[in-house]
C-alpha cells in the first residue's frame, strides 16, 4: 500500500511541475483579453489569438501554445522555420508527436489530422490560421 501511495505521490508532483513550466512559458506575455460577445480574444504583443476550434485541451495549455506562437512566429504564411520551432517546443513541454500547420484562413481549412487527435486546437492569429495537433 506504501508503494502505491510514494508512485500516486511521485505522479502527482510530477504532473505539477510539469503544469507549473506550462504556466512559467506562458507568463513571458502578458495579453491583454478582449470580450466580445462569446468571443474571447487575447492580444499579445505582436499578434491577436482567438481559439476557433479545440478539442481535449484546457485552458493552461491553450495559453502556453499561444505564448509559442507569439514567441516563434513571424507572420509569414510559409515560416517553416518557425513551424519546426513551434512544434519541437510544445512536444518538448507536453510530451508526445505534435504538428503545427499555417492556413490562409482560420475559417476555412480541412484536415484529417484533427479526426485522428486526442486534442488540437486551431487559433485565428492575425487573419491566418494555426493549428496545434498531437498526433495519435
Amino acid at each position: 500500500m506504501f508503494k502505491n501511495l510514494a508512485f500516486l505521490s511521485i505522479c502527482i508532483v510530477s504532473s505539477l511541475a510539469r503544469d507549473t513550466k506550462l504556466e512559467k512559458y506562458a507568463k513571458q506575455f502578458s495579453p491583454k483579453t478582449i470580450v466580445e460577445g462569446d468571443h474571447i480574444s487575447r492580444q499579445y504583443p505582436k499578434f491577436l489569438m482567438e481559439v476557433t476550434l479545440s478539442f481535449g485541451m484546457n485552458e493552461e495549455t491553450t495559453k502556453f501554445i499561444e505564448a509559442v506562437i507569439e514567441k516563434n512566429f513571424n507572420g509569414n504564411l510559409h515560416d517553416l522555420d518557425g513551424m519546426n520551432t513551434m512544434a519541437e517546443t510544445i512536444q518538448d513541454m507536453l510530451g508526445g508527436y505534435w504538428s503545427v500547420q499555417i492556413f490562409e484562413d482560420p475559417y476555412i481549412f480541412a484536415n484529417t489530422a484533427f479526426r485522428r487527435s486526442s486534442s488540437f486546437v486551431v487559433f485565428d492569429v492575425n487573419k491566418m490560421g494555426i493549428a496545434a495537433i498531437k498526433e495519435g
